[in-house]
């Protein structure tokens, strides 16, 4: 029987349970447990096919509501064309597994088959059994039999074997989310979340290669809060490291691109890559997040007392300095030259931003 599944890169969005995150070869192992799971299902439970269909978690961290559910694999009728497809989180018996978190045994009755999805697999089911999927307390997807290859139908035997089957998934999905977790941490600075220096530097070279390839834009932002130290001398360092904090968010905010990558470059300065964007828009990014910083209230949390909060507003500014690649640097060089060189003439520019009184963007100088 003919088994198909999502390719690797295809199976990203369903093992983010944080966040986005590059390729690893947890996709290649989910994506080869998925064929082999279902191949060895159909040995145990002959049916006409199998799914695995799974909801996408961003949309639960983004606050909203699971509206669909999404083929991943699949085996018999349609297979290869059904991959990929969506399905309502709330609709018929796949939307009942997933909602109630109950495996189910359905038979055709009076002759009127079973019809499991009207848009992506209309065709006529006799028999039918479903389990939910999960990752800890949560309902993450559904596995799906459908006309068992014998006229009993499926059995309370079956049913067992399908919830076994069922829980190997999902901890195999936990197994992958958990791998991508201790993963992204290793990029991920400590205090606030967003990327580390180290992976920064990396992400940094292997833009440049790929923007001096297809020759599209690429801008880096350089950021340093002003008048910090103040903060740290007149509240404490606590209420200093929260303030971090807080501008780590108020960048994820200003800087609302899928490609961007915003990293903490070390004590109160802050970078961002912004592949695709020519200087002109890289400069209004960058002066987005001045406004945004200095017409910031902040509420700290003192840490000291309970439900005590430090308010301060016009106390930190942002001085930043902007750089291009094209049209900063000259051509030829290593990718870590360049990058080198993209990140001093950023720096630069910010420190001329410190010169001309704080609280402005300039943009870097091409070597002379």
């Amino acid at each position: 029987m003919e088994i198909h599944s999502l390719p690797p890169e295809g199976l990203t969005r369903f093992i983010d349970r944080i966040r986005k995150f590059e390729i690893d070869r947890y996709e290649d192992y989910l994506h080869t447990l998925l064929l082999r799971i279902l191949s060895e299902l159909g040995e145990f439970v002959p049916t006409e096919g199998s799914m695995i269909l799974a909801d996408e978690p961003t949309r639960k961290h983004e606050g909203k509501s699971v509206g669909d559910l999404v083929y991943v694999a699949a085996s018999g009728k349609n297979a290869s064309q059904l991959v990929g497809k969506k399905v309502s989180a709330t609709s018929g018996i796949i939307g009942e597994t997933y909602t109630l978190g109950k495996a189910t045994v359905r038979k055709a009755e009076r002759g009127e088959p079973i019809v499991l999805d009207k848009v992506n697999f209309p065709y006529p089911i006799d028999t039918l059994v479903t389990s939910p999927l999960r990752i800890e307390n949560a309902i993450v997807g559904v596995l799906v039999l459908y006309n068992k290859k014998e006229p009993v139908g499926f059995t309370l035997r079956d049913l067992k074997l399908v919830e076994i089957f069922s829980g190997y998934i999902s901890t195999s999905f936990q197994n992958a989310t958990d791998a991508r977790k201790s993963k992204e941490l290793s990029k991920r600075d400590d205090l606030t979340g967003l990327f580390n220096d180290r992976f920064f530097h990396r992400q940094l070279e292997a833009e440049i290669i790929r923007a001096d390839e297809k020759r599209y834009p690429l801008t880096l932002i350089f950021l340093d809060l002003d008048n910090f130290k103040a903060i740290n001398d007149q509240y404490g360092h606590l209420v200093g490291s929260q303030t971090l904090k807080e501008v780590g968010f108020l960048l994820r905010e200003a800087v609302d691109l899928d490609q961007a990558t915003i990293a903490r470059y070390g004590g109160d300065e802050y970078v961002t890559i912004l592949p695709g964007l020519d200087l002109e828009r890289a400069v209004d990014v960058a002066d987005r997040i001045r406004l945004t910083i200095k017409g910031k209230m902040f509420m700290i949390d003192q840490g000291e007392q309970d439900g005590s909060f430090i308010n301060f507003k016009d106390l930190i500014s942002a001085s930043i300095g902007v750089s291009s690649l094209h049209d900063h640097l000259p051509s030829g060089g290593t990718s870590k030259e360049r990058k080198n060189l993209l990140i001093r003439l950023a720096d630069q520019a910010m420190y001329r931003a410190k010169a001309d009184g704080k609280n402005c963007v300039r943009v870097g100088e091409p070597p002379r």
